[in-house]
């Protein structure tokens, strides 16, 4: 075969195959070059996406990165640390931008975990992917707007709350120089998260309010906290110009231990003091102002804390003090 009979067979070749691919587009409404254009782009975002090992280790070294700087607390830091080991052992090998909803949804239902540690992950890996999409490694979120697992029990779900007389107890069982953070705990709608990250600069006592800035905040936003009468007179004998609110030790967990056993509150519920002010709030003070200070909707608030306390114990909650 001669060089030209060469030439023409492969230009007959492409001329075919060009025009069946047109023809299986023509259906669609498409053209050949916007197949090309479409291809191009796909090409163009495997190209500039990583891998997941890859993705993850910049995940890792941006946390450690806001721990340092204060921008994230310890918990958010190890919690986002454990998804990510689970993440790469799934998905290492995986272009980033490849990954769909529905592989993230259905690892995690593969994986022998209850619904609320699913939740926790799949929030996790949600903000890898907002983190990744800002970077400009993954054209969008593949699991932006996707519903978290259901969990039938959820809303028949009663909140554990600690009554205002094992509260007082707790309090009184305390060290002293932990009184601040748990008083803190009980009488605001602050996280835990977020008072472990509270500086005494921060809590105005002169204006009755607690100024966290948007950097300590979970939803990044600005809070300003007021800071209720029996609180005030609780902090006032603590306060400084400025440090930590938190002693850096011992640890929590062990403060909390102690201090619970010798006010007989055996187990701990888990999350009861943010639980306890809600429903506190909500009894005396309503939706609207728990919603502001707590960072909830109403419609969640009253689901949860609505009619969970009476009247008369958020009555006693309010006026409460410590021994001293």
């Amino acid at each position: 075969m001669t060089k030209g009979e060469i030439k023409y067979a492969k230009d007959h070749d492409l001329l075919s195959a060009a025009t069946e691919a047109a023809t299986l587009l023509k259906p669609y409404g498409k053209s050949l070059r916007d197949a090309v254009a479409h291809y191009l782009a796909h090409l163009k975002v495997l190209s500039a996406s990583v891998s997941g090992s890859e993705l993850c280790a910049r995940i890792h070294a941006e946390f450690e990165r806001r721990l340092q700087a204060g921008e994230a607390s310890v918990r958010h830091a190890e919690s986002m640390r454990e998804t990510l080991r689970k993440f790469e052992s799934r998905f290492g090998a995986d272009n980033a931008a490849m990954l769909t909803a529905n592989d993230i949804k259905t690892w995690l239902s593969e994986q022998d975990l209850g619904i609320k540690t699913r939740n926790r992950h799949l929030s996790y890996v949600q903000n890898i992917f907002n983190i990744a999409k800002r970077w400009g490694l993954i054209p969008n979120n593949p699991l932006e707007g996707v519903e978290p697992f259901n969990d039938p029990g959820k809303r028949g779900r009663q909140v554990s709350v600690l009554t205002p007389q094992q509260l007082q107890r707790f309090l009184n069982a305390l060290r002293p120089e932990f009184v601040p953070f748990f008083a803190v705990s009980a009488f605001t709608g602050l996280r835990r998260s977020e008072v472990e990250q509270l500086d005494w600069s921060e809590v105005k006592l002169d204006r009755k309010l607690i100024d966290l800035p948007f950097s300590k905040a979970k939803n990044r936003k600005r809070k300003l906290i007021e800071i209720a009468e029996n609180l005030f007179q609780i902090l006032k004998p603590y306060a400084k110009p400025k440090g930590a609110i938190l002693p850096p030790k011992p640890g929590l967990q062990i403060i909390m231990n102690e201090a619970a056993e010798k006010a007989n509150i055996n187990p701990w519920p888990q999350n009861v003091l943010r639980h306890s002010f809600c429903s506190y709030s909500v009894a005396l003070r309503g939706l609207t102002w728990t919603s502001l200070q707590a960072d909830h909707s109403e419609r969640m608030l009253r689901d949860h804390y609505w009619e969970a306390v009476s009247k008369e114990d958020a009555e006693r909650y309010w006026v409460m003090r410590i021994d001293g």
